[in-house]
């Protein structure tokens, strides 16, 4: 009798997607969730149009270890990169990677308790897409810098319309 094993088949694209919308998209996020402990953010508005402000809710249940907490708004361009081959036998392929298309931060006092902060989406900053081979990601960010140590984040995802 032989034993067969069923391979569930999934594009790369949905496989990085669902990490995406883990919030983990690079082995580093992991760690930094565990440090997140004690640092929550939320937007009052999911969507919102360039040139608007959206009003971020920062809630400190606990500001041990957190250091200088700031809160900003990123956008994150996510693009595919093309590559050859270095060998005949290699034939290249597509990587995804990123880069950080805008980001605005202000300090926040370090104490526990909700504090409510406005930030503005620029009018010339891109609007939210996802496509196959570009991505724009809007996100408001709540992180505690540390002196020589990660940084503690908590994110939100929002959509910027055009």
């Amino acid at each position: 009798m032989r034993l067969r094993f069923q391979r569930e088949f999934r594009p790369r694209r949905v496989a990085s997607l669902e990490k995406r919308s883990l919030g983990l998209l690079t082995p580093i996020d992991l760690l930094r969730r565990r440090l997140t402990r004690g640092l929550q953010v939320g937007a009052s508005d999911q969507e919102v149009r360039r040139g608007e402000e959206v009003e971020a809710l920062v809630t400190i249940s606990s500001a041990r270890g957190l250091g200088d907490i700031e809160v900003g708004l990123v956008c994150t361009e996510y693009y595919a990169l093309y590559s050859e081959g270095v060998s005949t036998d290699d034939s290249g392929g597509r990587a995804t990677t990123y880069a950080i298309a805008h980001e605005a931060w202000l300090p926040i006092e370090s104490a526990p308790g909700a504090q409510s902060v406005r930030l503005t989406v620029p009018p010339e900053a891109p609007f939210s897409y996802e496509g196959d081979c570009l991505s724009f990601r809007w996100e408001v960010v709540a992180r505690g810098r540390r002196r020589r140590r990660l940084d503690a984040q908590a994110k939100h995802e929002i959509s910027v319309l055009p």
